[in-house]
Protein backbone atom coordinates (compact mmCIF):
# COMPACT_ATOMS: atom_id res chain seq x y z
CA UNK A 1 0.00 0.00 0.00
CA UNK A 2 1.33 3.43 -0.95
CA UNK A 3 1.59 6.36 1.45
CA UNK A 4 -0.88 9.11 0.59
CA UNK A 5 -0.46 12.54 2.22
CA UNK A 6 -3.62 13.57 4.01
CA UNK A 7 -5.13 16.92 4.88
CA UNK A 8 -6.29 15.27 8.11
CA UNK A 9 -2.70 15.20 9.35
CA UNK A 10 -2.22 18.94 8.82
CA UNK A 11 -5.68 19.80 10.16
CA UNK A 12 -4.87 18.41 13.58
CA UNK A 13 -1.57 20.31 13.77
CA UNK A 14 -2.74 23.61 12.34
CA UNK A 15 -6.04 23.87 14.08
CA UNK A 16 -4.79 23.55 17.66
CA UNK A 17 -7.31 23.53 20.48
CA UNK A 18 -10.76 24.80 19.59
CA UNK A 19 -11.25 28.50 20.25
CA UNK A 20 -14.84 28.06 21.34
CA UNK A 21 -17.80 25.74 21.22
CA UNK A 22 -17.83 23.60 18.08
CA UNK A 23 -21.09 23.85 16.17
CA UNK A 24 -22.64 20.76 14.69
CA UNK A 25 -22.49 20.60 10.88
CA UNK A 26 -26.29 20.96 10.68
CA UNK A 27 -26.31 24.19 12.69
CA UNK A 28 -23.23 25.52 10.90
CA UNK A 29 -24.42 24.80 7.35
CA UNK A 30 -28.20 24.42 7.65
CA UNK A 31 -29.42 27.58 5.93
CA UNK A 32 -26.33 28.42 3.89
CA UNK A 33 -25.68 25.01 2.29
CA UNK A 34 -28.09 22.24 3.29
CA UNK A 35 -31.38 24.02 2.50
CA UNK A 36 -30.21 25.27 -0.93
CA UNK A 37 -28.81 21.79 -1.62
CA UNK A 38 -32.19 20.21 -0.95
CA UNK A 39 -33.96 22.38 -3.52
CA UNK A 40 -31.18 21.99 -6.06
CA UNK A 41 -31.06 18.22 -5.61
CA UNK A 42 -34.76 17.89 -6.40
CA UNK A 43 -34.36 19.90 -9.59
CA UNK A 44 -31.20 18.08 -10.69
CA UNK A 45 -32.63 14.61 -10.09
CA UNK A 46 -35.86 15.49 -11.90
CA UNK A 47 -33.73 16.50 -14.88
CA UNK A 48 -31.69 13.29 -14.71
CA UNK A 49 -34.82 11.14 -15.03
CA UNK A 50 -36.88 13.29 -17.38
CA UNK A 51 -34.16 14.34 -19.85
CA UNK A 52 -33.36 10.96 -21.50
CA UNK A 53 -37.07 10.14 -21.68
CA UNK A 54 -37.69 13.54 -23.30
CA UNK A 55 -35.02 12.88 -25.94
CA UNK A 56 -36.54 9.48 -26.76
CA UNK A 57 -40.01 11.07 -26.87
CA UNK A 58 -38.73 13.52 -29.50
CA UNK A 59 -37.93 10.57 -31.77
CA UNK A 60 -34.22 10.12 -31.09
CA UNK A 61 -32.75 6.72 -30.30
CA UNK A 62 -31.10 5.40 -27.16
CA UNK A 63 -27.61 6.34 -28.41
CA UNK A 64 -28.61 10.00 -28.93
CA UNK A 65 -30.32 10.08 -25.53
CA UNK A 66 -27.15 8.74 -23.91
CA UNK A 67 -25.00 11.30 -25.77
CA UNK A 68 -27.19 14.23 -24.69
CA UNK A 69 -27.23 12.87 -21.15
CA UNK A 70 -23.41 12.74 -21.22
CA UNK A 71 -23.27 16.48 -21.95
CA UNK A 72 -24.23 17.13 -18.34
CA UNK A 73 -21.12 15.34 -17.06
CA UNK A 74 -18.98 16.83 -19.82
CA UNK A 75 -20.02 20.38 -18.90
CA UNK A 76 -19.21 19.73 -15.26
CA UNK A 77 -15.83 18.26 -16.17
CA UNK A 78 -14.90 21.23 -18.39
CA UNK A 79 -15.68 23.83 -15.75
CA UNK A 80 -13.93 22.30 -12.75
CA UNK A 81 -10.50 23.85 -13.26
CA UNK A 82 -11.72 27.35 -14.25
CA UNK A 83 -14.18 27.22 -11.35
CA UNK A 84 -11.42 26.29 -8.90
CA UNK A 85 -9.44 29.36 -9.96
CA UNK A 86 -12.57 31.53 -9.72
CA UNK A 87 -13.29 30.27 -6.20
CA UNK A 88 -9.73 31.07 -5.10
CA UNK A 89 -9.99 34.56 -6.61
CA UNK A 90 -13.57 35.65 -5.89
CA UNK A 91 -14.69 33.43 -3.05
CA UNK A 92 -17.39 30.86 -2.44
CA UNK A 93 -20.50 33.04 -2.46
CA UNK A 94 -19.91 34.54 -5.90
CA UNK A 95 -19.14 31.10 -7.34
CA UNK A 96 -22.22 29.52 -5.74
CA UNK A 97 -24.43 32.26 -7.18
CA UNK A 98 -22.92 31.95 -10.65
CA UNK A 99 -23.32 28.17 -10.71
CA UNK A 100 -26.97 28.13 -9.66
CA UNK A 101 -27.80 31.05 -11.95
CA UNK A 102 -26.36 29.20 -14.94
CA UNK A 103 -28.41 26.09 -14.07
CA UNK A 104 -31.56 28.22 -13.99
CA UNK A 105 -30.81 29.65 -17.43
CA UNK A 106 -29.96 26.23 -18.88
CA UNK A 107 -33.20 24.63 -17.65
CA UNK A 108 -35.17 27.42 -19.33
CA UNK A 109 -33.23 26.79 -22.55
CA UNK A 110 -34.20 23.11 -22.46
CA UNK A 111 -37.84 24.09 -21.97
CA UNK A 112 -37.93 26.30 -25.08
CA UNK A 113 -35.48 24.31 -27.26
CA UNK A 114 -36.72 23.49 -30.74
CA UNK A 115 -34.20 20.76 -31.59
CA UNK A 116 -32.40 17.91 -29.87
CA UNK A 117 -29.03 19.57 -30.45
CA UNK A 118 -30.15 22.74 -28.65
CA UNK A 119 -31.25 20.51 -25.76
CA UNK A 120 -27.75 18.99 -25.80
CA UNK A 121 -26.10 22.43 -25.70
CA UNK A 122 -28.37 23.50 -22.83
CA UNK A 123 -27.54 20.27 -21.00
CA UNK A 124 -23.83 21.06 -21.41
CA UNK A 125 -24.48 24.51 -19.91
CA UNK A 126 -26.48 22.96 -17.07
CA UNK A 127 -23.55 20.65 -16.33
CA UNK A 128 -21.15 23.61 -16.24
CA UNK A 129 -23.36 25.41 -13.74
CA UNK A 130 -23.76 22.24 -11.70
CA UNK A 131 -19.99 21.69 -11.60
CA UNK A 132 -19.38 25.24 -10.38
CA UNK A 133 -22.07 24.92 -7.70
CA UNK A 134 -20.80 21.54 -6.45
CA UNK A 135 -17.14 22.56 -6.35
CA UNK A 136 -17.82 25.86 -4.56
CA UNK A 137 -20.02 24.01 -2.07
CA UNK A 138 -17.32 21.40 -1.42
CA UNK A 139 -14.61 24.04 -0.95
CA UNK A 140 -16.88 25.97 1.46
CA UNK A 141 -17.54 22.87 3.60
CA UNK A 142 -13.85 21.90 3.56
CA UNK A 143 -12.98 25.31 4.96
CA UNK A 144 -15.72 25.39 7.60
CA UNK A 145 -15.90 21.80 8.93
CA UNK A 146 -13.05 19.98 10.80
CA UNK A 147 -11.89 16.52 9.74
CA UNK A 148 -13.66 14.56 12.46
CA UNK A 149 -17.04 16.05 11.47
CA UNK A 150 -16.65 15.96 7.68
CA UNK A 151 -18.03 12.46 7.28
CA UNK A 152 -21.21 13.52 9.05
CA UNK A 153 -21.48 16.80 7.12
CA UNK A 154 -20.88 15.16 3.76
CA UNK A 155 -23.26 12.29 4.49
CA UNK A 156 -26.01 14.79 5.39
CA UNK A 157 -25.29 16.55 2.11
CA UNK A 158 -25.41 13.25 0.27
CA UNK A 159 -28.62 12.39 2.14
CA UNK A 160 -30.17 15.56 0.76
CA UNK A 161 -29.03 14.50 -2.70
CA UNK A 162 -30.85 11.24 -2.12
CA UNK A 163 -33.92 13.17 -1.00
CA UNK A 164 -33.70 14.78 -4.42
CA UNK A 165 -33.39 11.32 -5.96
CA UNK A 166 -36.62 10.40 -4.17
CA UNK A 167 -38.68 13.50 -4.91
CA UNK A 168 -37.12 14.50 -8.23
CA UNK A 169 -38.03 11.36 -10.22
CA UNK A 170 -41.44 11.14 -8.53
CA UNK A 171 -42.36 14.77 -9.18
CA UNK A 172 -40.76 14.69 -12.62
CA UNK A 173 -42.67 11.57 -13.68
CA UNK A 174 -45.97 12.84 -12.31
CA UNK A 175 -45.34 16.26 -13.84
CA UNK A 176 -44.68 14.81 -17.28
CA UNK A 177 -47.84 12.71 -17.06
CA UNK A 178 -50.01 15.65 -15.97
CA UNK A 179 -48.59 18.88 -17.46
CA UNK A 180 -45.88 17.80 -19.92
CA UNK A 181 -42.13 18.02 -20.25
CA UNK A 182 -41.76 21.76 -20.79
CA UNK A 183 -43.52 22.71 -17.55
CA UNK A 184 -41.28 20.29 -15.67
CA UNK A 185 -38.16 21.98 -17.09
CA UNK A 186 -39.53 25.42 -16.14
CA UNK A 187 -40.10 24.09 -12.60
CA UNK A 188 -36.48 22.93 -12.47
CA UNK A 189 -35.41 26.47 -13.43
CA UNK A 190 -37.62 27.82 -10.62
CA UNK A 191 -35.92 25.57 -8.05
CA UNK A 192 -32.53 26.91 -9.20
CA UNK A 193 -33.78 30.49 -8.89
CA UNK A 194 -34.98 29.79 -5.35
CA UNK A 195 -31.53 28.42 -4.55
CA UNK A 196 -29.96 31.65 -5.80
CA UNK A 197 -32.08 33.60 -3.32
CA UNK A 198 -31.15 31.36 -0.38
CA UNK A 199 -27.42 31.62 -1.15
CA UNK A 200 -27.69 35.39 -1.46
CA UNK A 201 -29.33 35.66 1.96
CA UNK A 202 -27.43 33.12 4.06
CA UNK A 203 -23.87 32.65 2.71
CA UNK A 204 -21.55 35.30 4.21
CA UNK A 205 -20.30 37.81 1.66
CA UNK A 206 -16.65 37.17 2.56
CA UNK A 207 -16.95 33.37 2.43
CA UNK A 208 -13.93 31.76 0.83
CA UNK A 209 -11.94 34.95 0.32
CA UNK A 210 -8.31 34.00 0.93
CA UNK A 211 -6.47 35.25 3.98
CA UNK A 212 -3.01 36.80 3.65
CA UNK A 213 -0.50 34.29 5.02
CA UNK A 214 3.18 34.52 4.24
CA UNK A 215 3.40 33.27 0.68
CA UNK A 216 6.13 31.97 -1.56
CA UNK A 217 7.37 33.88 -4.62
CA UNK A 218 5.21 31.67 -6.84
CA UNK A 219 2.00 32.94 -5.25
CA UNK A 220 -0.42 35.51 -6.60
CA UNK A 221 -1.54 38.61 -4.73
CA UNK A 222 -4.41 36.76 -3.08
CA UNK A 223 -2.21 33.98 -1.72
CA UNK A 224 -3.08 31.29 -4.25
CA UNK A 225 -0.36 29.42 -6.19
CA UNK A 226 0.30 31.14 -9.50
CA UNK A 227 -0.89 28.46 -11.92
CA UNK A 228 -2.18 29.26 -15.35
CA UNK A 229 -5.33 27.40 -16.30
CA UNK A 230 -3.51 25.20 -18.80
CA UNK A 231 -0.63 24.46 -16.41
CA UNK A 232 -2.76 23.85 -13.34
CA UNK A 233 -4.07 20.38 -14.19
CA UNK A 234 -0.75 18.71 -15.14
CA UNK A 235 1.02 20.40 -12.25
CA UNK A 236 -1.59 19.29 -9.72
CA UNK A 237 -1.61 15.76 -11.16
CA UNK A 238 2.18 15.64 -10.99
CA UNK A 239 2.44 17.11 -7.49
CA UNK A 240 -0.25 14.77 -6.11
CA UNK A 241 0.28 11.86 -8.48
CA UNK A 242 0.18 9.22 -5.73
CA UNK A 243 -3.30 10.35 -4.73
CA UNK A 244 -4.65 10.51 -8.27
CA UNK A 245 -3.32 7.12 -9.42
CA UNK A 246 -4.90 5.41 -6.40
CA UNK A 247 -7.80 7.30 -4.84
CA UNK A 248 -8.41 9.06 -8.14
CA UNK A 249 -8.96 5.74 -9.92
CA UNK A 250 -11.55 4.80 -7.29
CA UNK A 251 -13.35 8.13 -7.78
CA UNK A 252 -13.34 7.72 -11.56
CA UNK A 253 -14.80 4.21 -11.35
CA UNK A 254 -17.42 5.16 -8.75
CA UNK A 255 -18.68 8.15 -10.72
CA UNK A 256 -18.77 6.12 -13.93
CA UNK A 257 -20.88 3.41 -12.31
CA UNK A 258 -23.15 5.91 -10.55
CA UNK A 259 -23.85 7.78 -13.77
CA UNK A 260 -24.45 4.52 -15.60
CA UNK A 261 -26.86 3.51 -12.87
CA UNK A 262 -28.86 6.71 -13.31
CA UNK A 263 -29.06 6.25 -17.08
CA UNK A 264 -29.26 2.49 -17.54
CA UNK A 265 -31.85 1.82 -14.84
CA UNK A 266 -34.20 4.13 -16.73
CA UNK A 267 -33.38 2.83 -20.20
CA UNK A 268 -33.56 -0.81 -19.09
CA UNK A 269 -36.99 -0.15 -17.59
CA UNK A 270 -38.28 1.09 -20.94
CA UNK A 271 -36.63 -1.89 -22.67
CA UNK A 272 -38.62 -4.42 -20.62
CA UNK A 273 -41.85 -2.49 -21.17
CA UNK A 274 -42.37 -0.56 -17.91
CA UNK A 275 -44.31 2.72 -18.26
CA UNK A 276 -42.63 6.08 -17.61
CA UNK A 277 -44.62 6.91 -14.45
CA UNK A 278 -43.98 3.40 -13.08
CA UNK A 279 -40.26 3.80 -13.71
CA UNK A 280 -40.36 7.09 -11.79
CA UNK A 281 -42.16 5.37 -8.91
CA UNK A 282 -39.71 2.45 -8.77
CA UNK A 283 -36.71 4.79 -8.91
CA UNK A 284 -38.26 6.80 -6.08
CA UNK A 285 -38.72 3.66 -3.95
CA UNK A 286 -35.06 2.81 -4.49
CA UNK A 287 -34.20 6.40 -3.58
CA UNK A 288 -36.03 6.03 -0.24
CA UNK A 289 -33.73 3.13 0.60
CA UNK A 290 -30.73 5.06 -0.72
CA UNK A 291 -31.62 8.10 1.38
CA UNK A 292 -32.18 6.00 4.52
CA UNK A 293 -28.56 4.82 4.32
CA UNK A 294 -26.92 8.23 4.77
CA UNK A 295 -26.80 8.14 8.62
CA UNK A 296 -25.20 4.70 8.37
CA UNK A 297 -22.69 6.02 5.84
CA UNK A 298 -21.84 9.00 8.04
CA UNK A 299 -21.31 6.77 11.08
CA UNK A 300 -19.12 4.33 9.15
CA UNK A 301 -16.98 7.10 7.64
CA UNK A 302 -16.42 8.92 10.94
CA UNK A 303 -16.01 5.85 13.17
CA UNK A 304 -14.93 2.88 11.03
CA UNK A 305 -13.17 4.66 8.20
CA UNK A 306 -13.77 5.96 4.69
CA UNK A 307 -12.49 2.78 3.01
CA UNK A 308 -15.14 0.50 4.49
CA UNK A 309 -17.91 2.76 3.21
CA UNK A 310 -16.32 3.16 -0.23
CA UNK A 311 -15.61 -0.52 -0.86
CA UNK A 312 -19.11 -1.53 0.25
CA UNK A 313 -20.70 1.17 -1.90
CA UNK A 314 -18.92 0.41 -5.16
CA UNK A 315 -18.92 -3.36 -4.66
CA UNK A 316 -22.69 -3.57 -4.18
CA UNK A 317 -23.32 -1.13 -7.04
CA UNK A 318 -21.20 -3.25 -9.35
CA UNK A 319 -23.09 -6.41 -8.41
CA UNK A 320 -26.44 -4.68 -9.00
CA UNK A 321 -25.35 -3.50 -12.43
CA UNK A 322 -24.40 -7.06 -13.29
CA UNK A 323 -27.79 -8.36 -12.14
CA UNK A 324 -29.93 -5.78 -13.97
CA UNK A 325 -29.85 -7.55 -17.38
CA UNK A 326 -31.34 -10.62 -15.66
CA UNK A 327 -34.53 -8.73 -14.78
CA UNK A 328 -37.60 -9.00 -16.99
CA UNK A 329 -40.53 -8.14 -14.70
CA UNK A 330 -41.38 -5.06 -12.61
CA UNK A 331 -40.77 -7.06 -9.42
CA UNK A 332 -37.26 -8.22 -10.33
CA UNK A 333 -36.49 -4.76 -11.73
CA UNK A 334 -37.57 -3.21 -8.41
CA UNK A 335 -35.43 -5.66 -6.41
CA UNK A 336 -32.22 -4.90 -8.32
CA UNK A 337 -32.91 -1.16 -8.36
CA UNK A 338 -33.32 -1.20 -4.56
CA UNK A 339 -30.09 -3.20 -4.21
CA UNK A 340 -28.30 -0.50 -6.21
CA UNK A 341 -29.86 2.08 -3.88
CA UNK A 342 -28.44 0.28 -0.85
CA UNK A 343 -24.98 0.24 -2.37
CA UNK A 344 -25.11 3.84 -3.47
CA UNK A 345 -26.37 4.93 -0.06
CA UNK A 346 -23.43 3.29 1.71
CA UNK A 347 -21.20 5.74 -0.16
CA UNK A 348 -23.18 8.86 0.75
CA UNK A 349 -20.63 11.68 0.71
CA UNK A 350 -17.60 9.40 0.24
CA UNK A 351 -16.09 11.34 -2.68
CA UNK A 352 -16.65 14.69 -0.99
CA UNK A 353 -15.22 13.44 2.31
CA UNK A 354 -12.11 11.86 0.81
CA UNK A 355 -11.51 14.93 -1.33
CA UNK A 356 -11.68 17.16 1.73
CA UNK A 357 -9.38 14.84 3.68
CA UNK A 358 -6.77 14.71 0.93
CA UNK A 359 -6.84 18.36 -0.17
CA UNK A 360 -3.70 20.35 0.78
CA UNK A 361 -4.28 23.36 2.99
CA UNK A 362 -2.67 25.97 0.70
CA UNK A 363 -4.31 25.05 -2.63
CA UNK A 364 -7.57 23.53 -1.55
CA UNK A 365 -9.89 24.77 -4.30
CA UNK A 366 -7.39 23.96 -7.07
CA UNK A 367 -6.89 20.41 -5.79
CA UNK A 368 -10.63 19.90 -5.38
CA UNK A 369 -11.17 21.21 -8.90
CA UNK A 370 -8.91 18.52 -10.34
CA UNK A 371 -10.37 15.93 -7.92
CA UNK A 372 -13.87 16.70 -9.19
CA UNK A 373 -12.61 16.73 -12.76
CA UNK A 374 -11.44 13.12 -12.35
CA UNK A 375 -14.87 12.11 -11.04
CA UNK A 376 -16.67 14.05 -13.74
CA UNK A 377 -14.52 12.36 -16.36
CA UNK A 378 -15.92 9.07 -15.10
CA UNK A 379 -19.45 10.48 -15.16
CA UNK A 380 -18.88 11.59 -18.76
CA UNK A 381 -17.32 8.34 -19.95
CA UNK A 382 -20.17 6.23 -18.53
CA UNK A 383 -22.94 7.43 -20.86
CA UNK A 384 -20.49 7.47 -23.78
CA UNK A 385 -19.89 3.80 -23.08
CA UNK A 386 -23.61 3.22 -23.43
CA UNK A 387 -23.73 5.26 -26.65
CA UNK A 388 -21.04 3.17 -28.35
CA UNK A 389 -21.93 -0.24 -26.85
CA UNK A 390 -23.68 -2.74 -29.07
CA UNK A 391 -26.40 -3.24 -26.45
CA UNK A 392 -27.51 -2.22 -22.98
CA UNK A 393 -26.48 -5.66 -21.72
CA UNK A 394 -22.87 -5.08 -22.78
CA UNK A 395 -22.89 -1.59 -21.23
CA UNK A 396 -24.18 -3.01 -17.94
CA UNK A 397 -21.61 -5.83 -17.92
CA UNK A 398 -18.66 -3.54 -18.60
CA UNK A 399 -19.88 -1.10 -15.94
CA UNK A 400 -20.05 -3.93 -13.42
CA UNK A 401 -16.47 -4.98 -14.15
CA UNK A 402 -15.23 -1.39 -13.85
CA UNK A 403 -17.02 -1.05 -10.50
CA UNK A 404 -15.43 -4.19 -9.06
CA UNK A 405 -12.01 -3.00 -10.27
CA UNK A 406 -12.45 0.38 -8.57
CA UNK A 407 -13.46 -1.26 -5.29
CA UNK A 408 -10.32 -3.44 -5.43
CA UNK A 409 -8.10 -0.37 -5.99
CA UNK A 410 -9.58 1.37 -2.95
CA UNK A 411 -9.22 -1.74 -0.77
CA UNK A 412 -5.63 -2.61 -1.71
CA UNK A 413 -3.98 0.68 -2.70
CA UNK A 414 -5.51 3.59 -0.75
CA UNK A 415 -4.71 4.17 2.94
CA UNK A 416 -7.40 5.28 5.36
CA UNK A 417 -7.96 9.07 5.33
CA UNK A 418 -9.88 9.33 8.61
CA UNK A 419 -7.59 11.06 11.12
CA UNK A 420 -5.87 8.52 13.37
CA UNK A 421 -7.09 10.06 16.62
CA UNK A 422 -10.68 9.34 15.58
CA UNK A 423 -10.11 6.02 13.80
CA UNK A 424 -9.76 3.45 16.58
Amino acid sequence: MVKVPRRAETDAVAAGPPAGPVLSPVRLLGLSIFLPSAFMAIGQMALVVVLPLYIVERGAGVAVAALVFAMRGFGSMLVNVPASVAIARWGHKTSLLCGTGVMCLAALMVAIASSTWVVGAATLLFGAGMGTWLLARLAYITEKVPNHQRGTAMSVLAGLQRLGMLLGPLLGGLGVASVGYRVVFVSIAASALLTVGLIWMFVPAAAGRPSQPARPPTSTANGSPAYGLLALVPRMLRRHRTIFVTAGVFVFCLQLVREQRRLLVILWGTTIGIEVDDIGLIVSVASVVDMAMFPVAGYIMDHRGRKLAGVGCLGILAVAMGLLPLTSTPTSYLFVTVLAGIGNGLGSGIILTMGSDLAPARETSQFLGVWRMVGDLGAFVGPLLTAVAASLVIALGVSSIIGLSGAAVLFFCVPETLSSERHR
